[in-house]
C-alpha cells in the first residue's frame, strides 16, 4: 500500500464527512456510470436520495437484486500545487475510495435518518419538516461501506 493511503476508519469517516458530494460507480445494461450526488455519512452507511426512476435507480435496483456491490469516490481539501516545472503541478487532497452492497431503505423511520443525516452534513440540523408525499416519491439509498481506503496527499 503507499505510504500516503490508509485503511484507518478514523480517516475514512473524516473524509466523508468533509467532502461536499459524493462519485457513485454504477454498471447497467448500458455499461459503466458515474454520477455525483450529494450523502451524508453515518453509522458505517453512506445514505443518499434518488428519484425512482431514470438510469441510477434502474442500476441501483439492479445492484441491490443481484447484491453486488457498487463503488464511490470523495474528496476533500483541494488545494492546487504550482511550480516552475510542469511535474511539480498537481493537488493537495484528501479522498476515499470504498464500496459496499446497496440497499433501498423501505422503512420510514430509516428513510427519515438517511435524509436527516443529509440535512444535518449541508444545513447544520436535522429539524426540518419533510413533506409526507415525498416519502412515496424518494428513494433513499444506504451503502454499507465494506472497503474504504483514504488517501491523504498533503504535501
Amino acid at each position: 500500500m503507499r505510504k500516503d493511503v490508509t485503511e484507518d476508519w478514523t480517516a475514512v469517516a473524516d473524509v466523508l464527512d468533509c467532502a461536499e458530494y459524493l462519485s457513485l460507480a454504477l454498471k447497467d445494461e448500458a455499461g459503466l456510470y458515474s454520477v455525483p450526488v450529494n450523502f451524508a455519512y453515518a453509522d458505517g452507511m453512506v445514505y443518499f436520495h434518488s428519484a425512482r426512476k431514470g438510469r441510477k435507480f434502474e442500476a441501483l435496483r439492479r445492484a441491490e437484486a443481484e447484491e453486488t456491490s457498487v463503488a464511490f469516490s470523495a474528496a476533500a481539501d483541494l488545494e492546487m500545487k504550482t511550480g516552475a516545472k510542469a511535474c511539480q503541478w498537481g493537488y493537495k487532497f484528501r479522498c476515499v475510495l470504498g464500496s459496499g452492497p446497496v440497499r433501498l431503505v423501505e422503512s420510514l423511520e430509516e428513510k427519515r435518518a438517511g435524509l436527516g443525516a443529509i440535512m444535518k452534513k449541508y444545513a447544520g440540523a436535522d429539524n426540518f419538516p419533510y413533506d409526507e408525499n415525498i416519502f412515496a416519491k424518494t428513494a433513499v439509498v444506504a451503502i454499507r461501506v465494506e472497503k474504504a481506503t483514504a488517501r491523504l496527499k498533503l504535501d
